[in-house]
């Protein structure tokens, strides 16, 4: 057969396919949607225009307070049921100004500190819920009337967009991370609590836009659309069933709402035959479509994180080269110190020590070690986030005086007169001879290893991923009130657990927590480093950030105390006890700017206990990250090849 006639088979199909799909009931559906969300623009209007009505009213009646607080729930529920296209279309603009966090802000990739007062509905719900809300009144009209301007910003630029079926089903699947990790939580209503009634409509706002589809479904795959419409009563049931916050199973509700929900919507995308973002355009992305579940291991891309496409050909060579450089003590002026010095495979990549160890093997550094597992997922590194680029993490230990103490000129020298570092560099690097041994090709190879050290395989997951269905009734408690009552799962979202936010995960968050300088609660004293105010970028010289920490991952928590950037707690016991106490301004500690909430947790013995329980279930197997047997040999340095696999200290 003719090869141009076979080579336009594919391309028949595609029109044949997607002009059926194309087809009357498609575009009925896109209309309706397109309906749907104008009406819900139009209507999150007048509910706002209700709410600045009810905040100029606000007297010193409770009755004025019960209107203020009716209206702020109005207008955020009329939001949250088009939040799903609202802030897939414009997330940084929602953030900003219509539902982003009550906390202060810096303007990005700006010289100089711009501090962003926090406003929209959050920040409403905060202070209409509050004891001194009378006190509070012209800031609730000021902030309300922002909003009504905000929003008509936002009414008229996303009314004018084109909405597609691809963007109504990456919408939803987007939402339901949204809902898991920020809505029943309490991230959403920090003064309310009203996070499940908020839930509710947030799914049946997603199931009004689904519907329209239904009637193409059931030609496609009948069995799918019967399935995934029992799923969407179901879980309108459970919600309204399930309304109160603390009580709220949301293990049950990730395992039997979330996850399931996650898979089929992806299926009905594939099985309508819906493009996929990467057959429009090939920019990277954090998030893998793909990924079947919140918690699959491929569900975020490390490479995106890396900046690294973990899918080239030579990247194991590269990620297997990268491991022999973080065990080789050659990096270090004096040959006995090793990446692995402080970052220990059988301890989670931490060192167990509360700072760790200088060069000099007498004194300490600044910090603590933080685990290199999972770090990959994060946009800026170290404790204070004071470099944004994983490759560029390996500059700063090789110039501290305290680490390596060294440069990239004598390091590359060295590693040069081993030939079988030289063929292990041409085997990983052969495309450019020239940059075969270079500080490019060192710090790639390190980031690459560094990206591969990723777990998700720990009891938890193994419950959650369905690979075993037993799990201690402690560690469900411990999760329920980890991403509930306890409010942790606010500041450590899943399904890392650390700060990087979802459901974009494009942004990794610090927290000021008043962390003491010991354990001690009875007589504390607050810990002096600054943070990130003195990461030595001048863009973040705000007082707000003074004492500011990475919020890092507790993912194998069990294995790399002692905690906090100054390993201040020796045990999780001590950690739990801190944040049940309100953090340091909980201790009566002079914290300004502390963004944990300083009121008691009033968490039971037997809740405290249950948080460690959880936390310990996210401990995995750290066997399964190999130490090398051996390293490269120097054959005119004889000396060198005694140096000890992973440093002498």
């Amino acid at each position: 057969m003719n090869k141009k006639i076979l080579a336009c088979f594919p391309i028949l199909f595609a029109i044949l396919f997607f002009g059926s799909f194309s087809s009357d009931k498609a575009k009925i559906a896109l209309g309706k949607v397109n309906q749907q969300f104008g009406t819900g623009l139009d209507e999150t209007e007048l509910a706002i225009s209700d709410l600045v009505a009810a905040a100029q009213n606000l007297s010193g009646s409770e009755k004025s307070v019960e209107v203020l607080q009716a209206a702020v729930a109005e207008a955020r529920l009329s939001y949250k049921k088009i939040e799903f296209l609202v802030a897939y279309f414009d997330g940084a603009d929602v953030k900003k100004n219509i539902n982003g966090a009550p906390l202060p802000s810096i303007e990005p990739n700006v010289p100089v500190v711009k501090v962003i007062e926090p406003s929209g509905l959050q920040v409403l719900d905060e202070l209409a819920f509050a004891d001194d809300v009378f006190f509070q009144k012209d800031d609730i009209v000021a902030l309300a009337q922002k909003l009504e301007k905000d929003w008509r910003e936002v009414q008229f630029f996303q009314s004018k967009i084109d909405i597609t079926h691809r963007h109504i089903f990456e919408a939803i699947r987007q939402q339901l991370v949204r809902s898991f990790t920020l809505g029943v939580t309490g991230f959403d209503t920090p003064g309310s609590a009203n996070a499940i009634p908020e839930a509710k409509i947030a799914f049946e706002g997603m199931y009004e836009a689904f519907k329209n589809y239904l009637p193409m479904l059931e030609e496609k795959d009948r069995g799918l659309a019967i399935v995934m419409e029992a799923r969407m009563v179901n879980t309108l049931e459970y919600l309204t069933k399930n309304d109160d916050f603390d009580s709220f199973d949301r293990l049950e509700f990730l395992m039997k709402h979330i996850e399931p929900q996650y898979q089929l919507f992806y299926e009905i995308h594939k099985s309508l035959g819906i493009e996929f973002a990467e057959e429009t355009d090939k920019m990277p992305r954090a998030v893998n479509y793909h990924a079947a579940s919140l918690f699959d291991p491929s569900f975020l891309d490390a490479g995106y994180f890396a900046n690294l496409d973990t899918k080239h050909p030579l990247f194991e060579k590269r990620k297997e080269l990268g491991r022999t450089l973080f065990f080789d003590p050659i990096l270090s002026k004096n040959l006995e110190r090793s990446c692995a010095s402080c970052h220990r495979p059988e301890k989670a990549f931490t060192d167990g020590l509360p700072k760790s160890l200088a060069a000099d093997g007498q004194h300490s550094l600044l910090r603590n070690s933080p685990s290199l597992v999972n770090a990959v997922y994060a946009d800026q590194y170290f404790w204070d986030l004071r470099e944004p680029r994983l490759d560029r993490q390996m500059l700063h230990v090789v110039l501290s005086k305290d680490e390596f103490n060294t440069d990239y000129p004598e390091i590359l020298e060295k590693l040069g007169q081993s030939a079988e570092y030289q063929q292990l560099f041409a085997e990983a690097y052969p495309e450019q001879p020239q940059y075969q041994l270079s500080t490019y090709s060192i710090s790639d190879a390190l980031s690459a290893y560094v990206a591969s050290l990723t777990d998700f395989d720990s009891p938890f997951d193994q419950y959650v991923q369905g690979k075993t269905g037993v799990i201690d009734p402690a560690v469900k408690r411990g999760f329920n009130l980890f991403m509930g009552k306890a409010a942790c799962g606010t500041c450590h979202f899943a399904p890392v657990f650390n700060g990087t936010v979802p459901p974009t995960y494009l942004e990794s968050e610090s927290e000021v927590l008043g962390i003491t300088a010991t354990a001690d609660t009875l007589h504390p004293s607050l810990d002096t480093d600054l943070g990130r105010y003195s990461n030595g970028m001048p863009d973040v010289k705000a007082d707000f950030l003074k004492t500011s920490f990475k919020t890092v991952t507790v993912r194998n928590a069990e294995l790399t105390a002692p905690y906090m950037h100054n390993g201040a707690f020796k045990t999780l016991e001590e950690v739990v006890d801190f944040y049940n106490r309100g953090g340091g301004k909980g201790l009566k500690l002079d914290v300004p700017h502390q963004t944990l909430p300083f009121d008691e947790l009033k968490l039971t013995k037997a809740e405290q206990s249950d948080l460690v329980a959880f936390m310990k279930s996210l401990a995995g197997d750290m066997g399964k990250f190999s130490v090398p047997a051996s390293l490269p040999v120097f054959e005119n340095n004889p000396t060198w090849n005694d140096r000890k696999v992973g440093g002498s200290y």
